[in-house]
């Protein structure tokens, strides 16, 4: 009996002690070559738990089992892998990995390592992004890869940029494809910059081609933060500084002014006494601020990220009718619900109110009305000083009612005193006579199950859901300034739209290694549709005597012709697959293909397929390769695909649209009942494809501390799509041509990355990085208008032909006009070159006179560090674009003009220094090469100097680190361009680089800082 007990409890005893030993607490220390690593992830593989290293690199995981292998991981170190087998303790020493090739990288529906990347794949992680202070996603991307080109679209608060990845190709938006957390979205805007994990630009069309029908124009994959599992985490950033502007433009003065405009012939303006310097009263200083929070972890299975971010952004134009507000949340969950069964859910709220002044006009814009409005007018009057003309005038015109400007003080704003016409007081049009209003309210989510069916087999399915509402209203004041100048009643203007999309995802990959032969399968299918179910466009009026706020519901009268409501649907299915092969992560090579079907192009042409093939030599892995160079890796890669774009198309182009009514009256000719095509039907629309060729070469050298990428790229658009019918329609035909295609662009040229760091015995760490790529931009085909003629583009009130042109050989939307050669030394007139030889110079001499493409574009960040302090620098340029400035207005003569047109102005017979024509044949240079500038520049983007608290401080503090910091943003540029700003951004894709009175980016000084708990 007492052997059986015995036998009992020594059985017993060892069951105990194995699942002792199976389940068991590690500990340890990580470190690096100079010592402890703090925020080092520690995580048992094939599981979500983990953790990360605290302040003296320590870390510790309860019930590990024996045969568990824990996985430490840190940005710029290599990864590696140690087996638990029963010890206690694991120390840890990480080597720093410069050539980041073990690195990770996110591709269409996957990842895959730096080294086997065989696209052209540019990078952003979290560690650039969390010292900038820019407030949107977009501008993030300013000057930190190679062919990519990002413009301000405005410098209002809130305005977006311009994003143009090797060029612009479609004829409409060229913007390229947003995805985010692996749903495609319309926008980036809503994403606070502190949420952002890593962002991948996917340059060429063998990386993009997976995502077929919007990939033309390449794609931009952002992914979000999640949690780690282990104690919650927070995390406090803030911002707070000022803006203002930043710029060298001079107006001509009051006394400059009155010469110019006598020596015009105008001997009626005479020298009141007022000098306003109008650039300096119509900009002013404007606060800015920004905070973000957020809260992460997670327990064994499921891990969480929560964030908060406010923004608030003044604008330096307009005081309170200019500013921007955001406020986003997000909430991202991954759980393991079982060892084959993961699941997630990616959230993203925000709610964005934005307030404009009028821009991009050249008649109706504040700048506009700032940059020729004269300086002899004052911005308010004084105290009883008010000119009783001024104070008759509404009356005098049959408008008794309406009130005088004024500003909230109840001064009234001056008056223009010589200028005519539509020329206001730009500090009263900013501020008293009209508000724009516009409300967004986004909300964005992914689901997602992804099922690890066998070994290297897994499924997922994922379902995306977006919704944007947009609100926007215009309040019109009444005033009277002149009768082109003059608004007799209070007007709202009012529109509501909603957008709805949802996409549903489901794919399969597979992975398999035999021996040193690695596969990768990747078949998927998807189906998405996008919904606007209603678009309403309002007007409403109201006497001035009835007049008792803007709320339609105050005695407003809605315009019957007004509403108009819109509905409009998209349906896209797809299916795509890719296959991804390498032997000894030596040879690569993959293949690719997508099919897209989509309901906006006629019956016939609705399927498209999109091939992609790209291979890569990893040549300093081969056997011959000399461990000893100072060459430590060097591979070579090519690819060709094809992608397509319909984001321009409106949809129904092989419909003919024929209405009853116009502007809401019924068509009728006594008592007969008519109609009227509005839209003709093309059924030969076929997609916009981009077909597009690249070969580069990566290389790390001297001990990996030197990366250069090199790349050549061609990017031929074919089958251009065109909305703007009216480009090609006959204006006698009474009715517009449907969505064509148009032509062919070609886009081509270099690409280099730089970068170099290093860190020395002393603590002083560097990192240089810069990038550099050129543009060539041509059209090569031109459709639907007879040969050696052009396709009209924007419009200006100097040149009715237009400005731009769309013409076979030359590039995308040049600028159209007269070449000059000088000024004629006895007239004072402007001699323009007869480019036909007819004798005569007529409008068929007008020719290329400029370019918007920059033939050069670079940028790129210092980052130094020594102990507890730091500093960045930013910078971005481009070389070979020229600025076409339309601003002028050649039907009003009494404006002001910029100070080089005084300066360098014909002065009397004789004069053989003159490269401006004399006073009065000024408005002959409006349409000419005159008012094209170069338009290089080079700016300065961020000066950054921090300091983060020591360990020592920061513990006593119960804090884990504190960063703090000061940042001066686009104070310095460096440009030849006379106007405000060089960087011109461009509204439509027929009027880059037109300066139709751009508002300048704000040069801005901020305080920062980051803290950990």
């Amino acid at each position: 009996m007492k052997k059986n007990i015995f036998k009992y409890f020594l059985l017993a005893f060892t069951l105990l002690s194995s699942l002792f030993v199976g389940a068991q607490d590690v500990k340890g220390v990580v470190s690096d070559s100079s010592g402890p690593l703090p925020g080092v992830s520690v995580v048992i593989r094939g599981t979500t738990r983990g953790t990360e290293t605290g302040l003296d690199g320590d870390y510790m995981l309860k019930n590990v089992k024996s045969n568990d292998v824990l996985i430490f991981s840190f940005i710029g170190y290599k990864t590696i892998e140690i087996p638990v087998n029963g010890q206690g303790v694991i120390n840890v020493t990480l080597e720093e990995n410069a050539d980041t090739l073990d690195e990770v990288v996110v591709v269409g529906y996957g990842t895959k390592k730096k080294s086997l990347v065989t696209g052209a794949i540019s990078s952003i992680d979290s560690r650039e992004i969390k010292s900038v202070s820019n407030q949107r996603v977009d501008q993030v991307l300013q000057g930190r890869t190679s062919g990519v080109t990002v413009s301000s679209s405005s410098g209002s608060p809130g305005a977006g940029a311009k994003i143009r990845i090797r060029g612009t190709g479609s004829s409409g938006s060229a913007d390229p494809l947003f995805i985010v957390d692996g749903m495609k979205v319309s926008t980036i805007d809503n994403i606070a910059p502190s949420d952002i994990e890593n962002i991948e630009v996917l340059k060429d069309a063998a990386s993009a081609a997976i995502y077929g029908t919007e990939g033309a124009n390449g794609v931009i994959i952002v992914t979000t933060k999640k949690g780690r599992a282990g104690e919650l985490r927070v995390n406090f950033n803030s911002q707070l500084g000022f803006q203002f502007v930043n710029t060298k433009m001079e107006l001509m003065n009051a006394s400059q002014f009155v010469t110019y405009l006598n020596e015009s012939g105008n001997a009626t303006v005479v020298d009141n006494g007022v000098n306003t310097n109008w650039i300096d009263e119509t900009f002013d200083t404007a606060f800015m601020q920004r905070y973000d929070v957020s809260l992460s972890g997670g327990t064994e299975n499921t891990s969480y990220y929560f964030s908060a971010s406010h923004t608030n952004q003044k604008g330096i134009v307009g005081g309170d009718n200019s500013s921007f507000k955001r406020n986003t949340f997000r909430l991202n969950v991954v759980s393991d619900i079982t060892d084959w069964l993961e699941v997630g859910v990616n959230s993203n709220t925000s709610f964005i109110d934005r307030k404009g002044i009028v821009e991009n006009s050249d008649t109706r814009g504040v700048i506009q009305n700032m940059l020729i409005i004269d300086p002899l007018t004052p911005v308010t009057y004084p105290s009883g000083q008010v000119p009783q003309e001024v104070i008759d005038r509404a009356g005098n015109n049959g408008f008794p009612d309406i009130p005088l400007l004024t500003d909230e003080n109840g001064n009234v704003y001056g008056y223009p005193t010589y200028s005519t016409g539509e020329v206001l007081n730009p500090v009263a049009y900013a501020n008293a006579i009209q508000q724009n209003i516009n409300e967004n309210d986004q909300f964005l989510t992914t689901l997602y199950a992804k099922f690890k069916i066998l070994e290297g087999l897994s499924f997922t399915s994922r379902y995306g859901y977006e919704q944007n509402q947009f609100f926007s209203q215009t309040n019109t004041n009444a005033y009277y300034v002149a009768s082109e100048a003059a608004n007799t009643q209070y007007n709202i203007n009012r529109s509501k739209q909603r957008f709805r999309r949802w996409l549903w995802e489901n794919f399969a990959s597979y992975e398999k290694s035999i021996n040193n032969h690695n596969f990768k399968v990747l078949a998927g299918y998807s189906a998405e549709q996008t919904r606007r179910p209603s678009f309403v466009s309002e007007a409403y009026s109201i006497p001035v005597a009835d007049f008792t706020g803007f709320n339609v519901n105050s005695g407003f009268t809605l315009d019957p012709n007004s509403p108009v409501n819109l509905t409009f649907r998209d349906n896209l299915v797809s299916m795509y697959g890719r296959f991804s092969y390498d032997y000894m992560e030596k040879y690569l090579f993959e293949v690719s293909l997508r099919r897209d079907r989509s309901d906006k192009f006629p019956a016939s042409n609705r399927s498209a397929t999109f091939p992609a093939f790209s291979a890569g030599w990893l040549a300093s892995r081969e056997d011959f390769w000399n461990d000893e160079s100072f060459v430590n890796y060097f591979k070579l890669r090519a690819s060709w695909g094809q992608n397509g774009n319909k984001n321009n198309l409106r949809g129904n182009a092989d419909v003919t649209a024929i209405v009853n009514q116009v502007g809401g009256l019924e068509l009728n000719y006594l008592g007969n009942v008519g109609a009227q095509i509005t839209g003709f039907a093309n059924e030969n629309l076929v997609w916009e494809t981009s077909e597009q060729l690249d070969i580069g070469a990566d290389f790390r050298m001297f001990e990996n501390r030197l990366n250069l990428s090199v790349d050549y790229y061609k990017k031929t658009t074919k089958d251009l799509a065109f909305v703007a019918g009216e480009l090609i329609t006959p204006g006698s035909a009474g009715f517009v041509s449907n969505d064509f295609n148009g032509g062919t662009v070609v886009n081509k040229g270099f690409e280099f990355e730089l970068g170099y760091s290093d860190e020395t015995d002393g603590g002083f760490s560097y990192q240089i990085n810069a990038n550099l790529s050129t543009l060539d931009n041509e059209v090569t085909e031109i459709l639907f208008v007879p040969e050696g003629t052009s396709i009209v583009g924007a419009n200006a009130p100097q040149n009715n032909d237009g400005v731009t042109r769309f013409t076979e050989g030359l590039p995308a939307w040049y600028f159209y006009g007269y070449e000059t050669n000088g000024i004629d030394p006895a007239t004072g007139e402007i001699i323009r070159v007869d480019t036909n030889g007819d004798g005569n110079i007529t409008n068929d001499d007008k020719t290329f006179i400029g370019s918007p493409h920059p033939d050069v574009l670079y940028g790129g960040n210092i980052r130094l560090g020594y102990k507890a302090f730091d500093f960045n620098l930013q910078f971005q340029g481009t070389i070979g674009n020229e600025i076409f400035a339309t601003y002028h207005q050649p039907s009003r003569p009494i404006t002001n003009k910029p100070v080089h047109f005084f300066d360098g102005r014909w002065t009397g017979p004789g004069d053989t220094n003159a490269t401006f024509p004399g006073a009065a044949n000024i408005t002959s240079a409006y349409d000419t090469d005159l008012v094209v500038e170069d338009g290089s520049f080079m700016r300065i983007k961020q000066i950054q100097f921090g300091y983060t608290l020591p360990e020592s401080v920061a513990s006593k503090l119960h804090v884990s680190s504190l960063r703090m910091y000061l940042s001066f943003d686009d104070i310095f540029t460096f440009t030849n361009y006379k106007g405000l700003d060089p960087e011109i951004g461009n509204f439509g894709f027929n009027d880059i680089g037109v300066d139709r009175g751009y508002y300048p980016v704000a040069g801005r000084a901020l305080f920062g800082f980051a803290l950990n708990f």
